[in-house]
């Protein structure tokens, strides 16, 4: 009698105390794709190896569209004119609308204000002294600052706006109506917002999206909101656990910290490095449902079938990194790892992002090269129950320089 080998339940990870998808790992040692049993009882597809997971997030025969539907999967939480939850012609019509507006160049000339941002955050760091919580003092203040900035949105909201995301980007940790609650809250403020740009325009990005034209066409009013409210709750969220999440790392390894002290010119690097190397979101990528029939490495999968993308699994495949569960802080091809998307979904704020990381690293370890953990790494809290991991606190010291 032949017994059937139950379906490992999706996401493999569990705690978001673990740093590494494990089981991910080893079952794309099996198979690039592996069927698994959503925590509802439900069924998909998993995309685990590079050249799969690149096929779904490019394909267009795996639809964002379909998943966010009526009738597709309940995983997740549907918002409906989200660039992330658009395909083909309606997702580059809108997109190009918002690339126009949201450029490198936008993103270059923050620079300077950035750098100045960190610095002042550092100033209080030293001036505050040790010991002190790392994600309080930088890691938090910074990218909610930038994303402020960057919208026009003022920053004494932020104690609202950024309880609202932990709402939105919650998974286990809210129940789904004050999930709803935490999307709704940050509709309703960014509606405002844009209406009140719309009487007094200022110099920020949401001014000139309300502007922005192509061929006479501008972006639709929900389109503008609800991508605006996703850019301003997850945006900052995103850089926050990052950074978090980075120097828990370094400071855990210290050696690859005072390597960054001795060379900043490898901190560019290093960044691709820890975003290849990094577990973030324990549920990868946002899913997507197949369309019609399609061959996924070798693995029929059939319209209508949900696929899942774990990108920070693709992102340790043996194909495409020699020794790729190893961190390399100078590994030369880190930048072709998975985690800002690939093809039309690529992400817009990538640019942001690595600004951001970037600009905190190498002031810091400029800064304060004797920076320490006050706690065994084991010891660090996490924050759990959302869609992405980050500790809750990252307790620190340093011996002040004389």
């Amino acid at each position: 009698m032949t017994r059937t080998c139950p379906l490992p339940e999706f996401p493999f990870v569990r705690s978001s105390a673990l740093d590494a998808d494990a089981q991910g790992i080893e079952l794309l040692g099996d198979a690039p794709v592996v069927r698994a049993r959503y925590r509802d009882g439900g069924e998909l597809w998993v995309a685990l190896g590079n050249a799969t997971a690149r096929q779904v997030v490019t394909d267009p025969r795996f639809s964002r569209q379909a998943a966010v539907a009526p009738d597709g999967p309940k995983i997740g939480n549907a918002v409906p004119d989200l660039l992330i939850s658009m395909d083909g012609k309606e997702h580059l019509a809108a997109r190009r609308l918002f690339a126009k507006a949201f450029t490198p160049r936008t993103v270059e000339r923050l620079r300077p204000w950035i750098e100045g941002l960190v610095s002042d955050l550092l100033d209080e760091v030293e001036r505050v002294g040790p010991p002190l919580d790392l994600v309080e003092h930088l890691t938090a203040p910074l990218p909610v600052t930038v994303i402020c900035q960057l919208l026009g949105v003022p920053y004494e909201d932020r104690g609202d706006f950024m309880d609202w995301t932990d709402r939105m980007l919650g998974d286990t940790g809210y129940t789904p109506r004050e999930i709803g609650e935490g999307i709704g809250h940050l509709q309703t403020y960014m509606r405002g917002l844009v209406a009140y740009k719309r009487d007094n325009p200022g110099d920020d990005l949401t001014t000139e999206l309300i502007h922005v034209t192509e061929n006479g066409a501008r972006l639709t009013e929900d389109q503008l909101v609800n991508n605006l409210f996703l850019m301003l709750g997850a945006g900052h969220d995103t850089t926050l656990k990052q950074l978090s999440n980075s120097l828990l790392l370094l400071l855990t390894r210290r050696e690859e910290y005072v390597r960054l002290c001795e060379r900043a010119d490898l901190i560019p690097n290093a960044v691709e490095e820890l975003l290849r190397y990094l577990l973030l979101s324990p549920t990868g990528m946002l899913i997507r449902v197949a369309v019609e029939d399609v061959d996924l490495g070798g693995q029929p999968v059939r319209a209508g079938e949900t696929v899942a993308v774990l990108h920070h699994v693709a992102n340790r495949d043996p194909a495409l990194f020699a020794r790729p569960n190893d961190l390399d802080l100078a590994r030369e091809d880190a930048i072709k790892h998975l985690s800002f998307g690939a093809g039309p979904h690529f992400c817009l704020g990538a640019p942001l992002a690595r600004l951001e990381l970037v600009t905190a690293l190498t002031q810091l370890t400029r800064r304060l090269p004797g920076l320490r953990l006050t706690v065994p790494a084991e010891e660090v809290p996490w924050k759990e129950g959302g869609l992405q991991r980050g500790p809750l606190r990252l307790p620190v010291e340093w011996s002040p320089r004389a």
